[in-house]
């Protein structure tokens, strides 16, 4: 790994260091749209409706997604 130094040693450290400003329960609460997405995510795991990479990117190509 190569060594930083200086300004962009800085600003490596700042994005590194970075807390976020809010934390994922605090999103949720705050979106109601987010909080459905992922409750159908949760539920289409459990119902079995899982995909691969390759079948994701199908779909893309496909304009089914």
């Amino acid at each position: 790994m190569k060594k930083l130094e200086g300004h962009i040693a800085e600003v490596m450290k700042g994005i590194i260091n970075d807390e976020p400003e809010t934390t994922v329960t605090e999103d949720v609460e705050a979106d109601p749209e987010l909080r459905q997405k992922l409750l159908q995510v949760k539920k289409d795991i459990l119902d079995g409706k899982t995909y691969t990479t390759e079948e994701v990117i199908e779909m893309i190509d496909q304009g089914e997604v």
